[in-house]
């Protein structure tokens, strides 16, 4: 993997669910968890209480019952985090990451409250590009165009790509020169032989001369 790039992407997921959203993106959301996880009601029967999980009344609740409430093995919510928080191995990430936010988006939240802005500082691989509108996902612009994240994120992955194969490049020549200079000092070290200063010219010297006609 070259690089990867986040358009609106929830960060702090565990205040995010505790914080919940404003009514209509909650219930819709929350909505739409329900019906994609509908069809599989016989199949989770054995493993979470299913009239409990499709009565929840918020995103919270509804994951807590799926992922901690199971029948097997049960875990608390703080558990739950302490194994599955998106920044727990961040450190780990050895590519550039490129994050696309908005001040305004309704789903996220407030960038003070929910925007890891100390990550972006400390660590070289994250980059944040915040804008001051652009909403959850959105980024239109008033003409009849594709949204602007796209074509920065598109714009993105090329320079990362020109950059590595620059880099490749370079270090193709660094290696090729350093394998020439290299083969020099072997040729040179595989000829040095230590002698003593008495020795004689037929000592240093092991070769013969031949002629041939």
């Amino acid at each position: 993997m070259t690089g990867a790039a986040c358009i609106s992407p929830v960060l702090r997921c565990r205040e995010w669910f505790e914080a919940g959203l404003p009514w209509p993106y909650e219930r819709g959301f929350l909505l739409h968890q329900k019906i994609a996880l509908s069809r599989y009601t016989t199949a989770l029967e054995d493993t979470v209480d299913t009239h409990k999980l499709f009565r929840s009344r918020s995103l919270r609740e509804f994951e807590e019952t799926l992922f901690c409430h199971t029948k097997s093995f049960p875990i608390s919510w703080d558990a739950y985090w302490d194994h599955n928080d998106p920044l727990r191995d961040v450190d780990e990430a050895a590519v550039p990451v490129l994050c696309i936010c908005s001040a305004d988006d309704p789903v996220c939240g407030p960038p003070d409250h929910f925007l890891p802005t100390e990550l972006f500082h400390s660590n070289p691989y994250f980059f944040l590009l915040l804008s001051r509108q652009g909403g959850h996902c959105g980024f239109l612009r008033q003409e009849s165009l594709p949204a602007w994240s796209h074509e920065v994120i598109l714009e993105y992955f090329r320079a990362l790509t020109d950059f590595f194969r620059t880099e490749e490049r370079i270090k193709g020549l660094s290696k090729h020169r350093g394998s020439f200079l290299g083969g020099r000092r072997r040729w040179g070290t595989l000829q040095k032989r230590e002698v003593s200063p008495s020795s004689s010219l037929d000592e240093i010297f092991s070769w013969k001369r031949s002629y041939t006609r």
